[in-house]
């Protein structure tokens, strides 16, 4: 039979409320009586009711993460590194795929205590996302790119990644680079790269793929057939990555012997690739340790401030691109 508040407060022979502020550790109870409930506790193996201490001061102790639906190894990283995080500080976290009002209501519902959003970039808070906003009494962090009033800001320098991608490409002797994804900072890095170390440009040097498009032979034949082919690539994710990948070994084209390459995202996979990839972008663990820290305000801010962070990019030299 479960021990309640009731049993050890008949035992000790004070009130409930007593009980339940000698528990809590609550003024208005005497070290000896305090010592005395605690006592009885302890020995009845009493539990403590978390559920209604929390419908009580709406604190869980907990993070909640509303997290990208998109395919790929860096979400799945960065939220374990975050729950790695978060479990050395004694913080608990959950995770809702669902689209964000809909995790931001069930958080609400949940009493979170604050919550980490990953938007991208150009991301605009809908009607429906403001309304539950207003109603969550914590503090929200956005990472990635998005933006909202009265929440943390991490953001992540995706222009520097691809034109620190270009300068090492060229100082290893490369002149003829392609760029493979969307239109976004990261091409904008690559093309700022390109023009200050006067590299040379051709059309196929840009292979535009739209947002769940893959890096398909089509897409890629004029260009490994051109006479202006390209001597390496910039690729601005794993994603596309792992297709160009497996559409060389189709072509039977090797790393780096044929073509070198330099992917945006550094996930552990990359290094355990039969060539390891050299990679440039944020670091998964200082994202995370910068979110805890200014979730938990510890990162020196000062109280009553919103954190509006960038964190840079790392290289990662590995294997994938050969000198010429």
């Amino acid at each position: 039979m479960k021990v309640t508040i009731k049993d050890i407060a008949r035992e000790a022979g004070v009130s409930h409320p007593t009980v339940s502020k000698a528990l809590n550790g609550a003024p208005g109870v005497s070290v000896d009586i305090r010592k005395k409930i605690v006592a009885i506790a302890e020995r009845l193996n009493y539990v403590p009711n978390l559920a209604a201490k929390r419908l009580v001061d709406r604190r869980t102790n907990s993070i909640g993460l509303i997290w990208p639906k998109l395919e790929g190894l860096f979400f799945y990283h960065l939220g374990l590194q975050i729950q790695k995080e978060a479990a050395s500080r004694g913080i608990d976290v959950i995770m809702s795929l669902a689209e964000p009002p809909d995790a931001l209501r069930i958080f609400n519902e949940h009493f979170v205590d604050e919550i980490v959003f990953w938007c991208a970039p150009g991301w605009l808070p809908s009607v429906e996302f403001i309304k539950q906003r207003e109603q969550f009494h914590g503090n929200m962090l956005l990472m990635g790119g998005g933006r909202m009033e009265e929440t943390h800001y991490i953001g992540v320098n995706r222009k520097d990644a691809s034109y620190e991608a270009v300068r090492y490409l060229a100082g290893q002797g490369h002149r003829k680079i392609t760029f493979i994804g969307n239109r976004s900072d990261k091409l904008t890095g690559f093309t700022q790269g390109l023009l200050e170390h006067r590299l040379d440009y051709h059309e196929h040097y840009f292979v535009q793929i739209e947002a769940g498009d893959a890096v398909t032979e089509e897409k890629m034949a004029a260009l490994l057939e051109s006479p202006d082919r390209p001597t390496a690539f910039v690729v601005d994710s794993q994603t596309y990555a792992f297709e160009l990948l497996q559409l060389f070994r189709k072509r039977k084209i090797r790393i780096p012997h044929d073509y070198s390459l330099v992917v945006y995202d550094d996930i552990p996979e990359m290094e355990r690739m039969d060539v390891p990839l050299t990679t440039v972008g944020p670091s998964i663990v200082k994202l995370a340790s910068a979110a805890l820290d200014i979730l938990t305000g510890v990162d020196g801010r000062g109280e009553g401030k919103w954190a509006d962070v960038e964190i840079g990019c790392e290289m990662r030299i590995r294997k994938s691109v050969n000198r010429l």
